[in-house]
């Protein structure tokens, strides 16, 4: 069960008081994946639409939760909902469009008469919800948040944002209703005109270290921090340990059979990825090239399906100076 955001808070407060966390080194270390949530914060109360991807194993709903919390305390104020494309997945273009006008109605608190909520072809999908679109910017403002975009069938993804880019090009009135969008898959049909677009990282270490003393508490510090130095910043991960691991950190930083036990189904999930990929020689290569070498030149070729396992990540801002890198240096045991 997710720990409530205030009672995890609270937890990291009282290790601050502690003296669990350095401050000097806190404030001044890039904490880049609250730098994500400050961004992404100002868009959506700017009421500009927002791209996210966000990868494998990176708890987005989490992520998005908080970013609500904070957008519905703060000035001005902005009512966000966190919604999954998950249950689509699988389902015809036919059923998404009566899934996404359900979803617009029921967050909005709009009707539709029964004509047009009859209309399941592509022409009707886009006459009803833009109508809705259109009576949806009122007070209060309003922001939706979806997220497992991958789940949803491409062309009804496409004709969502088809309609809602065109919405915002004949919009008249202040924004009173905004998107934000959240895929694992980094694709084209992702992208709308007017969307600023994000990508949600990783934990860094001071970051993965606040998560799992909001599980496990302020104490054993060294040990945490050996703990984070060996298994890395993936939310998924952390998120498993933390709520598994109470009492036996020890035993997870001394012995990596125990630390996959300790993820249980994640941990499944994440062998599974790697024994897709690396059923492809060239993949299951880079793969150990990594692990053996450490950082390496980006690979545009192999990158991609490896990105999309979940199994790499690319750090460095400009072009020219991005590295690939395994995700986590916990992942050398699977090559």
């Amino acid at each position: 069960m997710t720990i409530p955001r205030l009672d995890r808070r609270l937890t990291i407060l009282r290790g601050k008081r502690q003296g669990a966390f350095d401050p000097d080194q806190y404030y001044l270390e890039e904490a880049i994946r609250a730098r994500v949530a400050r961004k992404t914060r100002c868009y959506l109360r700017n009421m500009q639409p927002v791209v996210l991807i966000t990868p494998r194993w990176s708890q987005p709903r989490r992520f998005l939760d908080d970013v609500a919390v904070d957008l519905a305390v703060g000035e001005p104020s902005v009512h966000c909902r966190t919604l999954s494309f998950r249950p689509l997945d699988g389902r015809t273009p036919h059923q998404a469009w009566s899934w996404l006008v359900q979803a617009i109605v029921e967050f909005c608190g709009l009707s539709v008469n029964g004509e047009a909520w009859q209309a399941v072809s592509r022409h009707g999908f886009r006459v009803v919800m833009k109508e809705l679109f259109r009576r949806a910017e009122q007070e209060p403002r309003r922001c939706l948040m979806i997220h497992s975009a991958e789940h949803i069938h491409v062309e009804a993804l496409q004709d969502f944002i088809s309609v809602f880019e065109d919405h915002l090009h004949h919009r008249t009135t202040n924004p009173g209703f905004n998107l934000l969008l959240a895929g694992a898959v980094d694709a084209p049909h992702l992208e709308f005109q007017g969307a600023r677009r994000l990508l949600l990282p990783d934990f860094n270490e001071t970051e993965a270290l606040e998560a799992l003393v909001e599980h496990l508490g302020p104490d054993n510090l060294p040990r945490l921090r050996s703990l984070v130095a060996t298994v890395g910043g993936i939310p998924a991960v952390i998120d498993a340990l933390g709520t598994e691991a109470a009492g036996r950190i020890s035993d997870v930083v001394a012995d990596r059979r125990s630390f996959w036990r300790t993820l249980g189904p994640l941990g499944q999930e994440i062998r599974r990825a790697f024994d897709i990929v690396a059923a492809d020689p060239s993949l299951s290569a880079r793969l150990q090239d990594l692990a053996s070498h450490g950082p390496l030149p980006p690979d545009s070729r192999r990158d991609a399906r490896l990105l999309k396992a979940g199994l790499i990540h690319q750090v460095g801002r400009q072009a020219h100076r991005t590295t690939t890198q395994l995700r986590a240096p916990v992942f050398a045991d699977l090559t």
